[in-house]
């Protein structure tokens, strides 16, 4: 660290043009090469058991999930059918599906007829052909029957009283919000349905909606939260160091180092994914950190020292300190490549590039930004250090510091309260959410469905016949909700019905001309395009393979049901997928990711520790102090009314990484200089303000996911600057000075 800070002062103009360079070439990868990734799936490590099928399901039948929108007729069915209408006229440019017109009935009525129905049917078939023709008075009986007038189905889920419009559109996951541009159209005709139709309730949601309005508001408190917290951090910086100077170099240098984290993402990962875009967040609330140190140490020596001198004998002083801290913390992250969520492995990866680059640059661009425009020259007052005083056992004083880590520690011991469902992160009161409860009332698992693939309309039967069996799946779909199962007979009475000569079309066709033309042309037809347009893509692909749907019974958004509801179907078969599949899956994964996180870093920091202050007794009070911190945390969630959730619970890591930077930074003054403690522990507790604030203000978020993540960051903070700046330094202080030093010896 003595030949850096030699090199740094000797020629701070050249590491200025080498870091402005590095920079530069950052922010031009980050602005052209960095590729936004919003995919949900992409959070997903292709690795995982339950991807291949879910990959081969979406090869087949291609991507269903769409924007579903719920009328409620209130009473008035005429009205609600007239804003179905309306709405899918409105969205006919998306792929909108909202009812079964009658000639689709008509052309499905050789498939979907009883066996004795077919046979009658292939019986009459040349009157239905000369009907066809137009020649209704030769057969009039059948001519009657073709004529009865049938109406639009409107979609509905089964038991349910709501009418749905299914609307798919195509996705930009190459945008931070993919689903915006069809969103927002899709409400403004829906805005123009509740004015034409005021007597229904019209509402919009599905997973795409949800998701849209979820990044809406996470996205916009996220911005909020980053900008606002950086500029509060600046001033604080300005009032503590009694000047704009020195924090605006510290900013200066912290946005380099951001240019070189975008720089680093886009070779390391090559996108950013709805996880790791949050890495900002974790810069903002830790980068500032070490210029904190960096400044906090310049000032006492520059009270006594020429500027040159005082840049180099900071960065001798806080140096390794910052280091080990850094590579404490990007550890902590890395440890998320242990893990099974592809989402927290890229997000542990960047943000670990992004904690070490910040730490370089306040360990070489910040100082030679103080050597170069640092306070103007002073006289050199050669102020002496003070005198150590030698320590005193303070008992009574540790007693009292360690009774609130004690009093919050015991509700922690109590084990922590989880809330895996999703929909609760959303904002309160969004209208997606609403409409999805809603939903869910009307029909229990309208929105979710798992599937299993057929190559046959008898092995269909067999999977539905299987699914009847399990309690907790409410309903099956498949094509045999429209048609009947297939045999040689019904294939050849098809047969006799298609080869039926239906010659030219009158020029104006009777209503029985056209159901009689309808039903020889279904029976032409592979069951894929005689299928209604509405329901075709959901129950036959495109290659001819079948598709059977299972609904859960219960609300399959909390983790609970949802597992029950995943393991049923998966015995009914084995190779079953959907939806249902990767949400459980990636919970599960994250889950265990969080568990394997906290405990494999709290094991290297320990190590980390100890290599740095090659005493096993120092490290074990380094990791303690942070043990602490966290207990304290997790005893004060359920005081805040927080559980930890699928938002926030990656905080613990974070604090863990952070709290030893703190604890370490501390030691390492004791060791130096133990008069001088109380400034670092100072400078301490300001870097933890600095990442409460920077996490803190997302406590003003609407998204109650980043809502949670604040409040627990925000109190892990507070707890473990508690630990580390008043128990710590109680404990320090209590032992003998020759004791101190013993413990700072290799063995310890």
């Amino acid at each position: 660290m003595r030949r850096v800070a030699d090199a740094v002062t000797a020629w701070p103009r050249a590491v200025l043009a080498v870091a402005a360079l590095l920079a530069a070439i950052g922010a031009y990868l980050g602005a052209f090469h960095l590729r936004i990734d919003s995919d949900t799936d992409s959070l997903i490590l292709e690795s995982r058991p339950y991807m291949p099928a879910y990959r081969a399901f979406l090869a087949e039948f291609g991507d269903l999930e769409g924007a579903i929108i719920a009328v409620d007729p209130k009473g008035n069915e005429d009205a609600a059918e007239a804003a179905v209408d309306f709405l899918a006229e409105r969205l006919a440019r998306f792929h909108a599906s909202a009812f079964i017109e009658p000639d689709e009935q008509w052309r499905l009525a050789s498939w979907a007829a009883g066996d004795a129905e077919l046979a009658a049917l292939a019986t009459s078939a040349p009157a239905v052909a000369a009907i066809a023709q137009g020649r209704e008075s030769e057969h009039p009986l059948v001519a009657q029957k073709l004529s009865q007038p049938r109406a639009r189905e409107y979609l509905r889920a089964p038991g349910g009283k709501l009418l749905l419009v299914d609307v798919r559109f195509a996705k930009a996951f190459d945008q931070t919000e993919p689903f915006r541009a069809a969103v927002v159209d899709i409400r403004a005709a829906i805005d123009d349905a509740r004015g034409r139709f005021p007597s229904v309730d019209i509402g919009l949601t599905g997973k795409p909606v949800l998701q849209h309005d979820e990044m809406s508001t996470a996205t916009a408190d996220m911005t909020r939260a980053s900008i606002g917290s950086l500029a509060v951090i600046v001033v604080l910086f300005a009032v503590v160091f009694r000047g704009l100077r020195r924090p605006l170099l510290a900013t200066v240098a912290f946005l380099v180092a951001a240019a070189w984290t975008y720089g680093a993402a886009s070779i390391l990962v090559g996108r950013l994914t709805l996880l790791s875009m949050v890495f900002m967040l974790v810069l903002v609330g830790a980068g500032l950190d070490y210029g904190v140190h960096v400044v906090s140490r310049y000032g006492e020596f520059r009270r006594h020292l020429p500027r040159a001198d005082a840049v180099r004998e900071a960065l001798v002083s806080v140096g390794p300190g910052m280091l080990t801290g850094a590579i404490a913390s990007a550890t902590v992250f890395l440890m998320a490549l242990l893990g099974n969520f592809g989402g927290l492995r890229e997000l542990g990866v960047v943000a670990a590039a992004g904690l070490i680059l910040c730490a370089v640059a306040m360990l070489t661009v910040l100082p030679a930004l103080l050597a170069l425009f640092g306070e103007g020259a002073r006289p050199e007052t050669r102020e002496a250090p003070p005198t150590p005083t030698e320590r005193h056992p303070r008992w009574t004083h540790l007693i009292l510091a360690v009774i609130p880590v004690a009093v919050l520690i015991v509700p922690a011991a109590l084990g922590p309260r989880f809330d895996l469902n999703l929909l609760n992160l959303q904002s309160e009161g969004l209208d997606s959410v609403r409409w999805e409860e809603r939903l869910l009332r009307d029909s229990s698992g309208a929105s979710w469905y798992a599937v299993s693939i057929a190559d046959s309309l008898e092995e269909v039967a067999a999977l539905e016949a299987r699914a009847k069996d399990e309690g907790v799946i409410l309903r099956t779909e498949s094509a045999l909700s429209l048609v009947k199962p297939e045999s040689e007979d019904r294939r050849a009475l098809r047969r006799r019905i298609a080869e039926t000569d239906i010659g030219t079309p009158p020029e104006q066709p009777s209503p029985a001309a056209r159901a009689a033309r309808a039903i020889i042309e279904g029976a032409r037809l592979p069951l894929r395009e005689a299928l209604p347009a509405a329901v075709r893509d959901r129950m036959v692909s495109p290659g001819g393979r079948f598709l059977v749907s299972y609904f859960p019974k219960s609300d399959a958004w909390d983790p609970h049901h949802l597992g029950r509801f995943v393991a049923r179907v998966r015995a009914v078969d084995a190779t079953a997928t959907g939806v249902p599949f990767t949400q459980h899956g990636s919970i599960d994964d994250m889950v265990k990711t969080f568990l394997v996180v906290s405990l494999l870093s709290v094991a290297a920091i320990a190590l980390i520790a100890w290599l740095d202050l090659r005493s096993l007794r120092l490290a074990a009070l380094a990791v303690g102090t942070v043990l602490a911190g966290i207990g304290m945390t997790m005893g004060a969630m359920p005081l805040l009314g927080i559980e930890v959730n699928l938002a926030n619970f990656f905080a613990i890591p974070m604090l863990i990484g952070l709290g030893i930077d703190s604890a370490i930074h501390i030691i390492h003054r004791a060791r130096q200089d133990p008069s001088r403690l109380g400034g670092t522990v100072r400078a301490v507790a300001f870097t933890a303000l600095t990442t409460a604030i920077g996490f803190g203000a997302l406590v003003f978020a609407d998204h109650r996911g980043m809502r949670s993540l604040g409040t627990v960051m925000l109190a892990g903070s507070l707890c473990c600057m508690y630990v580390a700046c008043v128990v710590l330094p109680v404990f320090l202080r209590s032992r003998p000075a020759s004791q101190l030093a013993r413990s700072g010896g290799r063995h310890g």
